[in-house]
This record gives structure tokens, C-alpha cells and sequence, in this order.
């Protein structure tokens, strides 16, 4: 290599010359190129992390509402076509508006990005919704320059592997949206008590606004967040009609933001909760063979008899008696009273209502549903009807005359 140049004299020596330029830049593309490729031949795509894939077990009440999601992570993984069509286009036009025309990694994006964040303007992410799909399912969360590396090759691998409504799912199921839920639709449950199918467009937009973190941009922790959710809600709108996604007419329908509910029980067992998830558990081991070590891995959908007005009015029954009849102030012996009660339905014996004590979480064995207390004489009626139904009208509860 003729460097420095001879011939030159001053500063032209040590100029190189456009031959030079042009066969550095060749030989330096030509080493990405095939540092590109030893990387791309070297990189799998991994088996998908077991916190990806664990759910939570869900109960519902007789009406068919979530009465609580158990487990150490709330998830109901759901179908593409089970999350609400304008959801799912608020994901896309605030995280990914190429998602359907790219190869899972967008250059540009990340240009994009970056200038955006410099300029303190609002942006879609960096990475594509297919790169934070293996990010979520095959990665860890680390941010370091190898993590990064294999993310991108990955994406490119995933892209052709898997459809785009495979990955968009798995990337809906995974993602993280704050209050403790993982996917869409335990978040639809979190912020708005409703499933993802029923979400509107305005609550979709919010829920995407949450994935740029949802520590920042959750309204109801702190008044900044709320503003940050504002803002970051209305630029998802508009994007979704620059991105024709939702026609100008639609957005000036959604002026008013769709203010979540402040706090979601939805994975509490306290009060009332953990007896009825005690006694479904017991029932399904029961019938279905299930074991406790099946229920702890969690995806289970559980559907039950249980009525939530009437638990609720029981509950209240419970603490009118015990206010009315015991006074644990004055008489020692009523502090330790306990209340157990149920409720059948006579046309079919099921269950639609417990007492099962003060609080689950509290008090831990379930008062309704255990063998050390006997029934006593809250079974008369039971008996007198069974008499009366079969013409045994002289028929007598209680201790027999002697002759």
C-alpha cells in the first residue's frame, strides 16, 4: 500500500487518495459482511423461556366475569382473533407500522428512533414488535451489545419461520403492561375489569401506550404519569390515522381519555376469594384427576357456580348476625366464635354461594367446607321436607320417646 504517498509532498502525503478510500471501504464492508454471516450461521433460535410460557390459572364467576387469576404470573394467553381488531391495530401503529411489510428488523426504525429521542420528540420503538417478541420469549432482558446482537439475528430467523399473526400473538401474550399482568388480556382485566375482545379504541391505545413502560405510563400512580399517558395516548390515535388504520372521523369520536379503574383485586384471595378457589380446587382434584402439582403450572380456565351477588349478600348476612348476637367486648367466649355457611340451588345441588370466614387470608381454614364441625340442626329442614315430600307427615326430628 502506497502510504504515506510517495510523490506528495505537505499535507497531500498523508491524504489518501480515492482509490484508497474506495478499496478501505470495500475491505471494511466485506468484514462486516462476513462477521454478518458467521453470526447469522453460528446463532439459533432458542427453546422459549419457561417464564414465557407459564400462565396463570383464571376463575370465573356464574356469569361468565373473572373472579380472580392465580399464580406467580398472571397471564391468560389468548388468540389473535380473541384481542379486540382496534387493539391490536394501536399496538402496531404505536410499536410497529411496518410490521407486516418487514423482515423483523427495520434499520430505519432504528434511525428513526434515534433521532427521535435526540430531537425529544415521541417515537415508535427502536425494535421492530418482532425483535421485542424474542426479546420477551427467547432472551433475557439484558441490555448489552451481545443480547442485542442475537436479538436481531434471531428476528430475521423467527420472521421466516413463524407467520406474522404468530408472532404478533406471541408478542400480545408476552408483553409486559405494569399491575402485574403479562399480555393484553390480563392487562384488559387490570385496567378496565373486561376482557381484550371487549377493549374499544381508546382503551387499546392506552394499553399500548403502556408498553413503552408501564411504570411511566400508568395514569393512575402519579398526576406526571397521567399527563405522560395523556399525551402518549392521543399521538397513538393520530398515528393510527396517519398510518390509515382508523379514518379521521372515528379519531374525533375519542376526545375524552378512558380513565382505567384506580386498583384491579383480580389476583387477590383475600376476603371471600380463597375459600371459593379452595373449594373449586378441591372439586376439580376431585373429578378430574388434576393434582395440586398440575393446578401450581397454572393455564387453566375454571368456571364456576358461584353467584357473585349472592356471596356477597351471604357475607353480609354473616356480619349482621355476628354484630347482632355476639359481643366479643363484653363476653370472651365470643371472640373465638366462627361462622361457616353455603348456599345450594335445590334444582341441582350446585353451589352458589360460601362463608368460608372472615378473610382467606387471614383465617385459613375454610369454615364452610370442613369435616370437624357437624352440621347439627341446620339439617332439620333438610329432613322435615324429605318426610313431608314422601307422606310422612307424623314424621318427628329429635331423640326418640322411650317405649
Amino acid at each position: 500500500m502506497d502510504y504515506p504517498r510517495t510523490g506528495r509532498s505537505g499535507v497531500r502525503r498523508w491524504l489518501p487518495s480515492w482509490r484508497q478510500l474506495l478499496g478501505s471501504a470495500s475491505l471494511a464492508a466485506l468484514a462486516l459482511v462476513g462477521a454478518f454471516v458467521a453470526v447469522y450461521t453460528s446463532v439459533d433460535i432458542p427453546d422459549e423461556n419457561a417464564a414465557a410460557q407459564r400462565e396463570a390459572n383464571v376463575y370465573y364467576w356464574s356469569d361468565g366475569t373473572q373472579m380472580v387469576s392465580t399464580g406467580e404470573i398472571n397471564r391468560q394467553s389468548v388468540e389473535l382473533d380473541q384481542i379486540a381488531p382496534a387493539a391490536v391495530d394501536a399496538v402496531i401503529a404505536a410499536e410497529n407500522e411496518t410490521f407486516y411489510k418487514d423482515a423483523g428488523v427495520s434499520l430505519k426504525g432504528l434511525g428513526r428512533a434515534v433521532v427521535s429521542t435526540v430531537s425529544g420528540k415521541e417515537t415508535q420503538g427502536g425494535s421492530t414488535i418482532t425483535q421485542q417478541y424474542v426479546k420477551n420469549t427467547y432472551l433475557s432482558q439484558d441490555q448489552t451489545v451481545t443480547r442485542k446482537v442475537k436479538e436481531f439475528v434471531i428476528a430475521l430467523k423467527v420472521d421466516r419461520k413463524k407467520s406474522k399473526e404468530e408472532i404478533l400473538k406471541g408478542y400480545l401474550n408476552s408483553s409486559w403492561f405494569g399491575r402485574g399482568a403479562n399480555g393484553i388480556e390480563a392487562a384488559a382485566h387490570a385496567y378496565y375489569g373486561i376482557p381484550a375482545r371487549k377493549l374499544d379504541p381508546s382503551q387499546g391505545a392506552l394499553l399500548a401506550a403502556l408498553l413503552k413502560g408501564a411504570d411511566l405510563y400508568d395514569p393512575s400512580v402519579s398526576r406526571a404519569n397521567h399527563e405522560r399517558a395523556r399525551e402518549r395516548w392521543s399521538w397513538i390515535l393520530d398515528r393510527e390515522v396517519d398510518a390509515g388504520l382508523m379514518s379521521k372521523r372515528e379519531r374525533a369520536t375519542y376526545r375524552e381519555f378512558p380513565e382505567p379503574r384506580r386498583e384491579s383485586r383480580s389476583t387477590s384471595l383475600g376476603g371471600q376469594t380463597g375459600y371459593l378457589v379452595d373449594v373449586a380446587n378441591k372439586y376439580l382434584k376431585q373429578r378430574t384427576g388434576l393434582t395440586d402439582k398440575d393446578l401450581a403450572r397454572g393455564g387453566h380456565q375454571i368456571h364456576t357456580t358461584f353467584d357473585k351477588d349472592k356471596v356477597r349478600g351471604l357475607e353480609r348476612a354473616v356480619r349482621d348476625v355476628l354484630e347482632r348476637d355476639t359481643d366479643p367486648k363484653r363476653r370472651a367466649a365470643d371472640r373465638y366464635a366462627q361462622v361457616g355457611a353455603a348456599s345450594v340451588r335445590p334444582s341441582d345441588g350446585a353451589v352458589v354461594a360460601l362463608y368460608g370466614g372472615r378473610d382467606a387470608t387471614k383465617h385459613f381454614s375454610n369454615n364452610a367446607d370442613t369435616s370437624g364441625v357437624p352440621v347439627g340442626s341446620a339439617f332439620k329442614p333438610f329432613v322435615l321436607a324429605a318426610a313431608l315430600q314422601h307422606g310422612g307427615g307424623g314424621a318427628r326430628c329429635g331423640p326418640r320417646p322411650s317405649p
